[in-house]
């Protein structure tokens, strides 16, 4: 699946390949090796399944992969004599933590995705990594309140060249708009994100002046949900599902964009944000989690509440209405965007490699 965790794995991954030895073990996927060797990296996938969505991993293919990805990941500690073990999120930290007990190898964990849960094996797992890395202050502080202290805070990145250079005008014929004011939004159709207050504020009485479209990039088990509400809130001709694209596409589609809209009501980075503003794109967030790490209010992006259709829909009239805001937003997001380069992410995670081996 590709999301933030997945981007961040894959271009820490890479870029580390040349450095470090990097052994990844991960579920199959449909139509691809189950061990290759790719930009440097050694991966090995293994499951009872294959996955064959990318937008969805279902919870049956994830609870079956754990017995199979603990089994492989435990021979190639002992074949390639592994120093560190990196693990992505909370189950692939519970299989670090109980391959660390069976091996002495030590662990530490990525998350991603602002967490709620405190039970106690969270709490087990996540203190007993060396380090915890969070992508956001929002994740540090979750960390500190379940009694975490070894934390770093390590961001998302994003990659300026692949998302910037594509000709508006271009893109925007090709999606078939002309006049219309293009809102965009990329995510995971699920309750999480927020998207049916974004398609709310559509009927929102400030915005039967602009003319505008609304493209929902990406899938997931909210979508039949959210057509029947585009259906019953009479905005068919406003609004499009596209799926899930692949992510080559992406830069091209946010190029054609006029504002890009995250009404997430939890989040733990939001990296589709940054990508909204290398490519130039105003961005409306809500006010929780990462976002606030990304988002500086009124100079990098607009910041609204968690549900509140009303107060996106009077940003957005804000934006259509006031392209010199709109221009200053964006100037001051690029201005900021340098922080998130991938190479200099890198280069950080190898700093807590090293410190743990010597």
């Amino acid at each position: 699946m590709i999301g933030g965790l997945e981007q961040w794995t894959q271009n820490i991954a890479e870029r580390l390949s040349e450095k470090v030895g990097v052994f990844v073990v991960t579920g199959k996927v449909a139509d691809q090796p189950k061990e290759e060797i790719k930009s440097g990296v050694n991966i090995s996938r293994t499951s009872l399944f294959s996955l064959r969505d990318l937008s969805y991993s279902s919870l049956l293919y994830i609870l079956t992969s754990l017995p199979f990805i603990f089994l492989n990941s435990l021979k190639v500690i002992k074949r390639e004599k592994i120093d560190l073990l990196h693990c992505q999120g909370f189950l692939s930290s519970f299989l670090g933590y109980s391959l660390s007990k069976l091996t002495k190898t030590p662990y530490i964990i990525t998350v991603q995705r602002l967490e709620e849960n405190k039970g106690f094996l969270r709490k087990l797992v996540y203190k007993n990594a060396k380090v915890c890395i969070a992508a956001s202050s929002a994740i540090k502080k979750y960390f500190e309140e379940i009694g975490c202290s070894n934390i770093e805070i390590i961001p998302n990145g994003v990659e300026l060249k692949r998302l910037q250079g594509f000709d508006r005008q271009r893109s925007r014929d090709k999606l078939g708009i002309k006049n219309e004011f293009l809102i965009m939004i990329i995510a995971r159709l699920e309750k999480v994100k927020g998207i049916e207050y974004l398609i709310k504020a559509l009927k929102q009485d400030e915005l039967f002046t602009i003319n505008y479209k609304l493209f929902i990039i990406g899938d997931g088990s909210e979508r039949k949900n959210l057509e029947r509400l585009v259906k019953n809130l009479g905005l068919q001709n406003r609004v499009k599902f596209f799926g899930e694209i692949s992510n080559k596409k992406i830069p091209e589609h946010l190029a054609a964009a006029d504002c890009f809209v995250l009404p997430s009501l939890r989040e733990g980075f939001g990296i589709v944000i940054l990508e909204a503003q290398a490519a130039r794109v105003p961005v409306i967030g809500t006010n929780i989690g990462g976002i606030r790490d990304i988002i500086e209010d009124g100079k990098t992006g607009i910041l609204v509440e968690p549900k509140n259709s009303e107060g996106i829909a009077l940003t957005l009239i804000k934006i259509h209405s006031q392209p010199e805001l709109a221009q200053n937003l964006v100037n001051n997001a690029l201005a900021e965007l340098p922080k998130y380069n991938w190479q200099n992410i890198a280069q950080r995670v190898n700093q807590i490699y090293q410190k743990i081996l010597i």
